[in-house]
């Protein structure tokens, strides 16, 4: 786990775990490893909470009541082609494990374990995600280097962004696959300042003519989503 502290710092973890003693003792022990750490006690209310807010990676138990982690780990999958899923499992049986791999689960983890075993797996699987997704290309003009927060043109010049407006593109970047609401820009991008939608325009207007007009689409009344040619694996 040698230079995996800083990694796991900027990791949002969604963990799903019906056992309430197991859940907690987990949450307390490695909350403070991580920027978030939510929890969910089935997979319904997991499902719930990963549609409210993305998470870098999904740590689910597999025997749960309502929805269990493999129908879990394929919903998500719906949602979000790119999200590891971890599956924690007391099973041994092949054919549940080749189930795992037919609905995406990256990695699994045999019941009983420790937390610096945890850890271990979920850093392995970040570090792979990170370099994996480091790079993503914005069309035929532009890139954004996730771990840098730098937006690129293809020639390899860096696109001067005052620290709001690349916090708003990161946020664009990040849910580049739907529309981000005009109240999860502000609530991300203004917090506790005062916000208006003039200020938002004029920022997106200064974003544009820093990149192109065309690389961020309107959707009058909603939000904002970055204009990108279908990509590969939709």
């Amino acid at each position: 786990m040698s230079n995996c502290g800083e990694i796991l710092k900027e990791l949002s973890i969604l963990y799903v775990e019906d056992e309430d003693e197991i859940r907690e003792m987990l949450k307390d022990v490695l909350q403070e490893d991580f920027k978030r750490f939510v929890t969910a006690r089935d997979g319904r209310e997991g499902l719930s909470k990963f549609k409210e807010s993305r998470f870098d990676i999904v740590i689910t138990d597999i025997e749960m009541p309502k929805m269990d982690g493999l129908e879990l780990a394929k919903e998500i999958r719906a949602i979000s082609k790119e999200t590891p899923v971890i599956l924690l499992t007391a099973y041994s049986e092949k054919e549940r494990l080749f189930k795992a791999i037919d609905v995406g689960v990256s990695k699994y983890l045999v019941k009983p374990f420790t937390p610096d075993k945890l850890l271990e797996v979920v850093c392995e699987i970040a570090k792979e995600h990170l370099e994996r997704h480091r790079m993503v290309n914005l069309g035929d003009r532009f890139i954004f280097d996730t771990r840098k927060r730098e937006v690129l043109t293809k020639e390899g010049d860096v696109v001067p962004l005052t620290r709001k407006e690349l916090n708003f593109f990161e946020l664009l970047v990040k849910n580049r696959d739907r529309v981000v609401t005009v109240e999860e820009i502000e609530s991300v991008i203004w917090r506790d300042e005062i916000f208006t939608e003039a200020a938002l325009r004029a920022l997106v207007k200064r974003v544009r003519q820093k990149t192109a007009k065309d690389l961020i689409k309107n959707f009058p009344g909603i939000g904002y989503k970055l204009s990108l040619p279908q990509e590969e694996n939709d």
